[in-house]
Parts: structure tokens; sequence; C-alpha cells
């Protein structure tokens, strides 16, 4: 098979069109109840930031990992907008039930990691 240089760029670089709507579930009594949440395509750098929230070096020279620094960065950052609109730190506060469902349709710590590690194809892929 012969190689090609691709001819549009605008495929190499994320855009308005690669955020994908998610409908989240805010009360436990009532599945009807939603929230609307666009969350962004990812590029690399976002994964590096997300990465350097998530990856700390501890005093020994290994690695600790921080879940709530990973969960804080995408909150703030891979998400677009939300209906109703809230500001990123309005999203830090959300209550268990609608953050967990929310972190349901962000990308994963250990996906993160994996696109670290050369997965870079499904870099974006959200549930």
């Amino acid at each position: 098979m012969s190689q090609r240089r691709i001819a549009d760029k605008n495929k190499l670089i994320r855009n308005e069109q690669t955020v994908q709507k998610h409908e989240i579930e805010t009360d436990p009594e009532d599945p009807n109840v939603f929230m609307e949440v666009w969350v962004k395509e990812l590029t690399f750098l976002d994964i590096q930031k997300a990465a350097q929230n998530m990856l700390k070096l501890n005093d020994e020279g290994g690695v600790d990992f921080s879940f709530e620094g990973y969960w804080s960065h995408a909150f703030e950052h891979f998400i677009e907008k939300t209906n109703p609109p809230m500001t990123p730190q309005e999203l830090l506060n959300l209550k268990g039930f609608v953050g967990d469902k929310l972190s349901k349709v962000l990308p994963q710590p250990n996906e993160l990691v994996e696109e670290m590690q050369g997965g870079f194809q499904n870099a974006t892929e959200t549930k």
C-alpha cells in the first residue's frame, strides 16, 4: 500500500464540529430531568495538560496518581458548554450524583494513560 500525504489540513485540527452533546441525568428520583453537556474533542496538548494534573512526582522520585487533579481538570477544560449554563467553578461543585453521571461521558483516567502510551487513535471517543 502506498502512502499519501494528507491534502486537507482541516482534518488534522480540532474544530467546533468535533464537540459531542450529551444529556446527563440530574435527578435520581426522576430520570426525565436532565442537563445538556457539550464535550470537546481533545487535542494532544489537552491530554498532556490533563496528565500533568493527574500524575505527580513524589519526594522519592516515584509517581502518585491524583484522580481529583484529573477530574478537576476534565470538568474545567473538556466541557465546552452546558445547558443550563454553568461556570467551571459551578461544575466543580456539582452534587455527587450529577458529577458521577457527568464523569461517565468524559474520557476516563485509564484511557488517558493508554493514550499517552501510543493509543491516540481513540483519544477523544466518549461513551
